[in-house]
């Protein structure tokens, strides 16, 4: 693991040894793509099959029969080619995002109850609807997947891992499944079995020829056209954007190279221009660099005809429907569902009021319908700013040569859509106290199993203590009591807290996290004998294992030393180890000055409680239009749900185009 991850000024301990053995980095010829995705997993894969020219249809058989009357209006079109608005009218679910609740409610049926259905989805090949993208990766195709320890059970069941159009079932009929073992007696899968799955469907699926591996991006701005460097030393290729940059370019733009060097401060932009819309007036990554676009300068602007989504009779009905509106409500905290079908588990509910209120029979919903989609509305003329500006997207590949030496390649990408699908999990959250940069503060579980490799932990040594107390640490809690290190696990909320993880998985599905939490009631009795945990008396059981609930660590000491302190605790632990697990945030730093600009709340980071602020029908940013976000960005953390952001995503590019 590296000790840092690359951003736009600095690079990660992996990457700096390979520079060092390889010298400086080699240039290779600007690209044009309509479109590029920042990430590799489970998001930026589903996203590259759709935009590979594959559709989805809907079959029927919906037991719905609002939204199979709705998918019923065009039933010769894709969903791509119709009104995603229209369609997920209504729906309420487990996710933010609406277009997320249609496709999983057509993806997975009734899938929130337990059951596996079917897909009621036809996924058909139409090359004319393909879209130049590439995908930039760190790692291997799969992300965080590739990282994980693979013997760990995925918290969701194995089916809802699956991407489209290839289930698990299919995928275990193939020859990749061969290499990798298999409980077939669990619903939920091993995260070896995730991760080989995600390689295999790049290949299977015939998208491979779309990514771009073991990569870093380094910065992410927008230029003007007067600003993108044609020289001859690194010339751009035929670009699938002819209509944006005209042919005599160099002859009337100044050109202005700019040389990559990622060890230089200079690589953070400083001017980002702003993309002009008559219709947002939002200006885009640098809101000190503004040039308007309105009717007093002299911009040449031109008409646009009305959009394919305007002239599909789904638009037109809602359009037309003077009674039509919708509303996202406030999180509501529904019942704790058995299984793992806690709405609230990982994600806040959304609730979608209907457009329809005061229709309620499906026939005479399917009536109004029909009466909508015979109306017409006059074309709207859209003024679109002839200033256009592109994405400019840099970075470095470290790629092998002849030898099998390593050797860095830098990048550079021109285009006018770009998609964040980079999860949440590249930056792990750091205490807030003194001594947490201290070299025996760990941060994951594979920097713990270094440790015992390298024989700086054994058995003799002091204990290991354990902060936070979600799955994470479930699971080094788990793999370190498998090596017979005494544990001290201090977290901030009582074990009996409603929102403590495990108090919302069901005992049968997940084994493994209630024995923890019987390790965390049972290991801080203090002077009682017995507890009471769901019912039932706990008696202290794990005399290796010590819990310090409802505490914090207050300081860290060079000498090894941690200072705890809490409603009924004060004391100091000397400890061998200290593996801080309390979440995670995005690395976005090759945002530039856009990275804390993009979320519900100006002024703050991206994280889990902040994300990032879009059009919840199009995924695209509400404050840098062109750039798009999806996934764990957005608030999806199933990978069942962010299949709809890929959907919102790819059918707003095609309608663009």
């Amino acid at each position: 693991m590296p000790t840092q991850f690359c951003t736009a000024t600095q690079h990660c301990s992996n990457h700096q040894k390979a520079i060092s053995k390889s010298g400086a980095l080699e240039k290779e010829e600007t690209k044009c793509k309509e479109l590029v995705i920042i990430g590799n997993g489970p998001s930026g894969i589903s996203l590259s099959y759709l935009l590979s020219g594959h559709l989805p249809f809907y079959k029927g058989g919906s037991q719905d029969e609002f939204l199979h009357t709705r998918l019923m209006v065009e039933p010769h079109l894709s969903l791509v080619e119709q009104d995603l608005q229209f369609l997920s009218d209504g729906l309420e679910g487990r996710s933010n995002n609406p277009v997320s609740l249609l496709l999983d409610a057509l993806q997975k049926p009734e899938a929130d109850l337990g059951l596996e259905e079917p897909s009621l989805l036809e996924w058909r090949f139409n090359p004319e609807k393909q879209v130049d993208h590439v995908v930039l990766g760190r790692g291997q195709p799969g992300g965080i997947w590739q990282t994980l320890d693979g013997s760990l059970l995925t918290v969701s069941l194995g089916a809802w891992m699956e991407l489209p159009n290839l289930t698990m079932a299919e995928w275990k009929e193939s020859n990749q499944f061969k290499t990798v073992n298999s409980d077939s007696s669990s619903r939920r899968t091993s995260v070896a079995n995730v991760s080989k799955y995600y390689t295999d469907y790049v290949d299977i699926m015939g998208i491979a020829e779309n990514f771009r591996n073991s990569t870093v991006v380094t910065a992410v701005k927008q230029v003007k056209l007067g600003e993108i460097s044609k020289s001859s030393d690194a010339p751009v290729r035929s670009c699938p954007m002819q209509d944006i940059i005209p042919e005599n370019i160099n002859q009337n733009l100044k050109i202005s190279e700019e040389m990559f060097n990622f060890d230089e401060e200079d690589l953070v932009s400083d001017d980002l221009s702003s993309q002009c819309s008559s219709l947002t007036h939002k200006c885009s990554l640098s809101s000190a660099s503004v040039d308007s676009c309105d009717q007093r300068n002299d911009l040449l602007c031109k008409d646009m005809s009305t959009s394919p989504a305007e002239s599909s009779p789904s638009y037109r009905s809602t359009k037309g429907n003077s009674n039509y509106k919708r509303s996202i409500s406030s999180p509501n905290v529904l019942p704790n569902w058995d299984p793992i079908l806690n709405p609230t588990l990982f994600s806040h509910s959304y609730n979608q009021q209907s457009s329809f209120e005061s229709i309620s029979p499906a026939q005479d919903y399917s009536s109004s319908l029909s009466d909508n989609c015979r109306m017409r509305n006059k074309p709207k003329i859209i003024h679109a700013c002839s200033q256009k500006t592109l994405f400019e997207v840099t970075g470095y590949e470290v790629m092998a040569n002849a030898e099998g030496k390593n050797h860095m390649q830098h990048f550079k990408y021109l285009t006018e859509n770009v998609v964040l699908a980079t999860g949440q999990s590249d930056l792990p959250n750091r205490l807030n106290v003194a001594g947490r940069d201290l070299p025996f503060v760990l941060h994951n579980l594979q920097e713990l199993e270094k440790m015992v490799e390298t024989g700086r932990l054994t058995e003799n040594s002091d204990p290991v203590m354990i902060v936070g107390a979600g799955l994470s640490a479930a699971d080094a809690i788990i793999s370190t009591q498998n090596y017979g290190f005494p544990i001290v696990h201090v977290f901030r909320k009582s074990v009996a807290d409603p929102g403590l993880i495990f108090n919302k998985l069901p005992v049968a599905l997940y084994p493994e996290y209630h024995a923890v939490h019987r390790m965390m009631a049972s290991g801080q009795l203090g002077h009682q004998q017995t507890k009471i945990l769901r019912g039932h008396a706990v008696e202290r059981e794990y005399p290796g294992y010590q819990a310090f609930g409802q505490t914090e660590i207050l300081e860290i000491t060079k000498d090894r030393q941690v200072l705890l302190g809490g409603p009924e605790t004060n004391i100091s632990i000397k400890v061998s180890y200290i593996v801080v697990l309390i979440g995670a945030s995005p690395n976005l730093s090759f945002m530039t000055d856009a990275e804390t600009e993009l979320g519900r709340v100006p002024g703050t980071v991206i994280d889990r409680d902040t994300p990032i602020d879009i059009d919840v029908y199009t995924h695209e940013s509400t404050n840098v239009p062109g750039l798009y976000a999806m996934g764990p960005l957005t608030g999806d953390n199933f990978v069942r749900f962010i299949q709809g952001g890929a959907l919102a995503i790819a059918t707003h590019v095609n309608q663009k185009s």
